[in-house]
């Protein structure tokens, strides 16, 4: 059980040699179609048995543009390890191991092909704005970037905690991108209306904002002293740890966070590493849970402890925290998200907790003060991640709704292609 601030360490050579002789090479694999890269895992598997180093790097390369994050933060048992036919026998392929393995030990500088002399602005610095940039500076594309925060990565950095991804490989990309000669503009909190404007400047405008805002809980009392926001509690978190800035909050004794997914489960970690008592909260069973079997077993081993079938109704308390109350489920019929719905059966009981956290998904910022591009709630509708506007792309969380990191890089970099193909 690692309860530093540190990431554990990857495969060593003895343990990723043996583990890629492991891999059948099966002729059509289906590690690759559960990857949203469809990263050709066979072929650099197949290179990793030769000690082919570079032959691997350069396969992982051609596929994804954030091998050294997404080898680690990917949820793997849902995609690539999920779908590996040995999985059958319970000893799947640890796809993502082995690739982390290959680029912690293979550095290649990325060099540019003079394709295109577009020029290209690009909303966002995250995973999808990050994977469209180095795309087309690839391809010989001049780049600027214009970030809202003071900060390079967007939810790498602010919301994955550095014991899961340290910073260190965040800044990595940076330094890919000023290789590549992009430029990037820090504290640039663009409106509508100022991202319209830059197609003045630029031939193409690439929209990657992402979900920046958490969803309210909607029960009384939510807003009193005591109740936090996930993702602001996650950056204070990771604006400590990761550059010493800020305050972040030092929760203790009993704190209840609300929701099973990956920012539930960081920020409950997060909150057990500083001392306190966890327990998440959550309206349907394990099996329903968003975050992955392994995500809820190392919290489960850090000390959190979970309480499924139960949904919040009510902050107790006046001025401050005192408790939650919630209400016992059973599980109905599945609903949209194919998931079996929750179905109140009119138990309460209320739970004693000084803090508590919520994390129960995302919402985009409002940032339409021309309403010039077509929206759903805040999401900008897309005809294959072109908005409304000629020339203006769109992709990522702010399009797809939450996703994952490689969801977003993939969508990067099929908007890269786009702009590209239409010279």
């Amino acid at each position: 059980m690692n309860k530093e601030w540190t990431m554990p360490e990857g495969f060593t050579e003895k343990e990723a040699k043996t583990e890629a002789l492991r891999c059948l090479s099966c002729k059509n694999p289906r590690c690759e179609t559960g990857c949203p890269t469809h990263m050709r895992i066979k072929d650099f598997i197949q290179e990793l048995k030769k000690d082919n180093l570079e032959g691997a790097y350069d396969i992982i390369s051609s596929c994804s543009d954030l091998p050294y994050i997404c080898s680690i933060i990917c949820p793997h048992e849902k995609q690539c390890v999920g779908h590996c036919v040995l999985g059958i026998q319970g000893k799947p392929i640890h796809c993502g191991n082995l690739e982390r393995y290959v680029v912690e030990n293979m550095n290649k500088p990325e060099t540019k092909e003079i394709k295109s002399n577009k020029k290209v602005a690009i909303i966002g610095a995250g995973p999808a704005g990050i994977s469209c940039a180095k795309e087309l500076l690839k391809a010989g594309c001049s780049v600027e970037i214009f970030e809202a925060t003071s900060y390079f990565g967007g939810v790498m950095t602010y919301g994955i905690p550095n014991y899961r991804l340290d910073y260190s490989r965040v800044k990595r990309i940076e330094e890919e991108l000023s290789s590549l000669e992009a430029v990037i503009h820090y504290n640039q909190h663009l409106k509508e209306s100022e991202i319209i404007e830059l197609k003045k400047d630029f031939d193409d405008v690439f929209i990657s904002i992402g979900l920046t805002k958490s969803k309210h809980l909607g029960i009384p009392n939510e807003n009193i002293t005591g109740v936090y926001d996930a993702l602001e509690y996650l950056r204070a978190v990771n604006l400590d740890i990761k550059f010493g800035e800020g305050s972040r909050p030092k929760l203790s004794g009993t704190v209840i966070v609300i929701g099973a997914g990956n920012v539930a489960m960081d920020a409950a970690r997060c909150a057990a590493r500083d001392g306190a008592k966890v327990l998440v909260v959550y309206r349907r069973s394990r099996l329903e849970a968003p975050a992955t079997k392994h995500e809820i077993a190392e919290a489960e081993a850090e000390g959190v402890i979970f309480q499924f079938l139960n949904a919040p109704v009510e902050v107790i308390g006046k001025d401050k925290v005192m408790g939650l109350k919630v209400e016992e489920m059973q599980l109905g019929e599945p609903d949209a998200s194919g998931r079996k719905r929750p179905v109140g059966t009119g138990k309460y009981c209320e739970i004693s907790c000084n803090s508590i956290i919520s994390a129960i998904g995302q919402d985009p910022e409002d940032i339409y003060d021309s309403k010039s591009f077509k929206t759903d709630y805040k999401y900008l509708v897309c005809d294959e991640l072109e908005t409304n506007i000629k020339g203006i792309y769109a992709g990522g969380d702010i399009v797809l709704g939450a996703k994952t990191v490689v969801e977003a890089m993939a969508c990067g970099r099929k908007v890269a292609q786009k702009i590209l193909k239409n010279e």
